[in-house]
């Protein structure tokens, strides 16, 4: 299984609606594909887990990369794993995750991780975990749920 985040800038003219249609299609062929994950957006910037068959994973992030609601996409990381770290949702959304803004900027700019990214990180993966009480965490979609 492979498991890859990355971060994009979002096209300033995006919107609620246009954020609501991108993560119900995002649920939709997850779900088929048999991917999870997880994706946050700040106003600004994207970020997004994606994890599964690594075959799926590339599928869809070359989909991805082709979307005009983003552009800039930067992988931050990527690895193989055993286990999914969001394993109950094709794909949860979170519009408040706020307190990150300069780290999601720095990384959409292409810099690599640093010690001052791990906060950011580490509450980004929380999100998974933090969802397992069934209300699927503050300002999440959670619909989506295995």
């Amino acid at each position: 299984m492979l498991s890859v985040i990355y971060v994009s800038v979002a096209d300033p003219l995006i919107g609620t609606e246009d954020i609501a249609a991108l993560v119900g299609d995002a649920q939709r062929n997850n779900a088929r594909d048999g991917l999870t994950g997880a994706l946050i957006y700040n106003g600004h910037n994207f970020m997004q887990l994606l994890e599964g068959p690594a075959d799926k994973v590339e599928a869809c992030l070359g989909a991805i990369r082709g979307d005009a609601r983003h552009s800039g996409m930067v992988e931050i990381r990527r690895r193989p794993v055993d286990g999914r770290d969001f394993a109950e949702w094709s794909m949860l959304y979170s519009g408040d995750f706020h307190g990150h803004d300069d780290a999601l900027h720095r990384l959409a700019a292409g810099a690599g991780l640093d010690p001052q990214d791990e906060r950011m990180m580490s509450n980004f993966m929380a999100l998974g975990r933090r969802g397992g009480d069934g209300d699927g965490g503050s300002g999440c979609i959670d619909g989506a749920r295995r």
